[in-house]
């Protein structure tokens, strides 16, 4: 199995949410990567002064399977030329144009690739089997995340699925009051603190349905609210001009569990998207 790079980012993103002595661990991994990388649970856990709990805590925090895992991650992290101490500003008027574009063009690639890259089959498969089961489903998201969850929308409504997207918090309130233990909440927050899709995934938790996050690694409200997480990992400056990196790699987990849909379920969405192109054939080219 190729091992699954992002450690290093997930720990740098984590850190404000994580416990104290999570946090500890973290730091001492991101402070000595190539030192925690040959180190058993039982060495980590006395160089950080922590416990052997806690250090497999951080480990399911971090939505690693095992520390073997983010072990494993760790050395893809160190080995890979991606991980450079690349740092991308989008508001640079003293750079040539060309140079800017250039690193646009790198912080778009990199947030792609480490998106992609730590997608698990076992997530995608729990996403497929929760679209295909669901009566009805809500794509939601505000801003930037409104195109994503658009985006569900014309994807899985070309495959027969019964789903609404709406960036208003009203709709999106009256629409999983009605909601039971067969709906579903596609609920897209790159930050996880969204304040209106954190109200709207309380509504749907407390009606029994399932949650679906799109949203950074760490910790955050929506990841303690999902049913399952698919995380995205972004190359976001902190004051930029809008979502970039955040949305690409946000619109590629959409399109990754669509990949995974059709071919989970290839009988069904042949069939649904031999019709809907037909029924669109003559305004197509």
């Amino acid at each position: 199995m190729v091992p699954v790079v992002g450690a290093l980012n997930r720990l740098r993103a984590s850190l404000d949410q994580l416990k104290p002595s999570e946090k500890r661990v973290a730091l001492w991994i991101l402070e000595n990567p190539v030192h925690a990388s040959s180190l058993t649970v039982r060495d980590l856990a006395k160089f950080s002064k922590s416990s052997q709990s806690t250090v497999i805590r951080l480990c399911h925090t971090l939505q690693f399977k095992s520390y073997v895992d983010l072990k494993l991650s760790v050395v893809a992290d160190l080995s890979s030329q991606s991980q450079s101490q690349f740092s991308f500003a989008e508001i640079t008027p003293q750079s040539p144009f060309h140079s800017v574009m250039g690193d646009l063009q790198q912080s778009l690639a990199h947030s792609i690739q480490r998106t992609l890259s730590g997608l698990t089959e076992d997530a995608l498969k729990s996403v497929s089997d929760l679209i295909h089961q669901s009566g009805r489903i809500l794509a939601f998201g505000c801003g930037a995340s409104a195109v994503v969850a658009k985006d569900v929308q014309q994807k899985f409504q070309r495959l027969g699925c019964n789903i609404w997207a709406v960036e208003d918090f009203h709709t999106a309130a009256t629409i999983t009051a009605q909601f039971g233990p067969h709906d579903l909440l596609l609920a897209v927050s790159y930050s996880g603190h969204t304040s209106d899709v954190l109200e709207v995934g309380t509504i749907v938790r407390q009606a029994g349905a399932s949650i679906v996050a799109i949203t950074q690694y760490g910790v955050s409200p929506l990841q303690e609210l999902a049913t399952v997480v698919l995380p995205v990992a972004a190359n976001e400056v902190p004051v930029r001009v809008g979502a970039s990196g955040s949305l690409l790699g946000s619109l590629a987990v959409v399109s990754s569990v669509l990949v995974y849909y059709v071919n989970r379920y290839p009988e069904s969405s042949a069939s649904s998207l031999s019709t809907t192109r037909a029924s669109v054939g003559s305004h197509v080219k």
